[in-house]
């Protein structure tokens, strides 16, 4: 199976976007592995605890694996999620705009 990802030549990007890729690619290698390994998502694993832990290596050691890993748990708590509220809604309000200030850029 191939995945392929568009980004239109009328957004003219400029930024880093071979990397994102190679995150993206990252990321599906290690979900793979982890189907292979550990089966399919379930929510008794408990995606949103492993998140968490996750969150604090990274902010201890600064591992980029870490990071890897947070995007995968947050990917799997979408499909068994945890958290019985789960829902989604496109237009809710970002959690960090406000608190932040401002867009990331």
């Amino acid at each position: 199976m191939t995945i392929h990802l568009q980004i239109p030549d009328s957004l003219k990007l400029k930024h880093h976007t071979e990397e994102y890729r190679c995150y993206l690619q990252a990321m599906l290698n290690r979900i793979l592995v982890g189907e292979l390994r550990y089966g399919p998502p379930n929510r008794r694993k408990r995606y949103m605890r492993r998140m968490s832990l996750e969150l604090r290596a990274y902010r201890r050691d600064g591992n980029f694996e870490q990071l890897l890993n947070l995007c995968n748990y947050a990917y799997l708590e979408s499909v068994a999620p945890e958290n019985k509220k789960l829902y989604f809604d496109p237009a809710a309000a970002s959690a960090t705009r406000e608190e932040l200030g401002g867009a990331i850029a």
